[in-house]
């Protein structure tokens, strides 16, 4: 079957997550991923998350699956050369080190579009290029807290916000990489002509908080926030937007979501709080954030008398719109996921059948692959057989001198 990246290949010298999971979303529509890692050492992400019974990482397998991995010392003037000779017949080179780090290791930009004018040349960074902080390190963190994005995750009046639990800067850095490699891929397509793309923490995070962060640029529109240890309300204009969270009778935890006046009315109706529809301590917005505790003790009164599954039947049959708060547990085995297949199970060579993520993005005509992630170096020799010029003896001289 084909693949629509197949005939792409992408040289990836990135690490952890921001660059790896980019990469692997090219991977895993047909790219030739040819991941460079430092001899010895590898990937730090190879280090990191929970393990296998056989040793394979969990945090390494979610981001590099489908890669070919080569070791290869490119502090070295040999171990350079064969990744310029890599570099000829590129279509993507892909690099997050530190801004300034891939200039120093004779890799930056001008360097590598000298050997190959028309490569798509991606870099992620903490900050961005430019300004002050353009040659400053960061991880996930500093995009939820530079970007606003903490600001709206107060757990409680008064309490400085916390990270979230997740790396969600990384992630969606590497979305948005990934995008920009099949846009000049696109264009070179077109023209002939490469060029850099280049995305950070910091703007991936901020767009990501979308329309909300868009509103703090409109004049006076900061919207009025209150974030209570388990739900938020917005004022939306006249009417008010509510998220909250409420234990079932079984003591499953459910959201429920009423944002705007007529999801309100349903979801007081399906409450069995219609008495609410028309009742003026809820008429508007801010009579709502006025009542707020009124309201969230009436809701935690109601859903305590009916069940989780119960509760999510009543909500979709009027129309209104609730969901359970899933454990990762939870959430893998739901039939919604299952259906989709979000997450599968694949057989692996050290670990037998185990569950991993599916393919978040479907082509119905060129599906994408499901994979695992290389071993440290495990195609050093295929790749450097492949790539032509050095022969088995050259080779096995290259891993004597400590260059591979």
């Amino acid at each position: 079957m084909a693949f629509a990246l197949e005939g792409i290949r992408v040289i990836d010298l990135t690490q952890f997550q921001q660059g790896p999971y980019a990469t692997m979303m090219l991977a895993d529509m047909g790219a030739d991923v040819i991941k460079v890692e430092q001899r010895g050492t590898g990937d730090p992400g190879r280090k990191l998350g929970a393990v296998w019974p056989g040793g394979t990482g969990a945090f390494f397998e979610a981001n590099d699956r489908n890669k070919k991995s080569i070791t290869v010392d490119i502090r070295s003037e040999k171990g350079l050369e064969i990744v310029y000779r890599l570099v000829k017949d590129a279509d993507v080179f892909a690099q997050n080190f530190r801004p300034g780090v891939a200039d120093r290791l004779r890799l930056g930009y001008d360097i590598i579009a000298r050997i190959n004018p028309s490569i798509v040349y991606l870099t992620g960074s903490a900050f961005g290029l430019k300004g002050p902080m353009g040659k400053s390190p960061g991880y996930d963190g500093v995009g939820q807290a530079m970007s606003g994005l903490l600001d709206m995750t107060l757990s409680a009046p008064g309490v400085p916000p916390a990270s979230l639990g997740f790396s969600i800067s990384d992630q969606c850095s590497a979305f948005l990489l990934a995008y920009g490699a099949v846009v000049a891929l696109l264009h070179r397509e077109r023209t002939g002509e490469g060029q850099q793309v280049d995305t950070s923490l910091l703007a991936s995070t901020m767009n990501l908080i979308g329309w909300t962060f868009q509103s703090h640029l409109v004049p006076g529109g900061k919207a009025k926030r209150f974030v209570m240890p388990r739900a938020r309300l917005t004022q939306i204009r006249k009417e008010a937007g509510v998220t909250s969270s409420h234990h079932a009778k079984d003591r499953k935890p459910i959201m429920i979501l009423m944002i705007g006046r007529e999801l309100q009315e349903k979801s007081f109706r399906a409450m069995g709080l219609g008495d609410f529809v028309g009742d003026p301590r809820f008429a508007t917005g801010e009579r709502i954030i006025e009542n707020r505790e009124a309201l969230l003790a009436a809701m935690d009164r109601q859903i305590a008398t009916r069940d989780r599954d119960e509760w999510l039947r009543l909500f979709d049959e009027a129309g209104a719109i609730a969901a359970p708060i899933n454990t990762p547990a939870e959430a893998a085995v739901h039939p919604q996921v299952v259906a989709n297949e979000y997450i599968v199970d694949i057989d692996h060579p050290d670990e037998g059948r185990i569950k991993v993520f599916g393919l978040p993005v479907k082509l119905h005509k060129t599906p994408g692959r499901l994979g695992i992630a290389p071993k440290l170096g495990q195609h050093t020799d295929q790749v450097l057989a492949e790539l032509g010029g050095y022969t088995a003896e050259e080779i096995a001289a290259l891993r004597q001198e400590g260059i591979i």
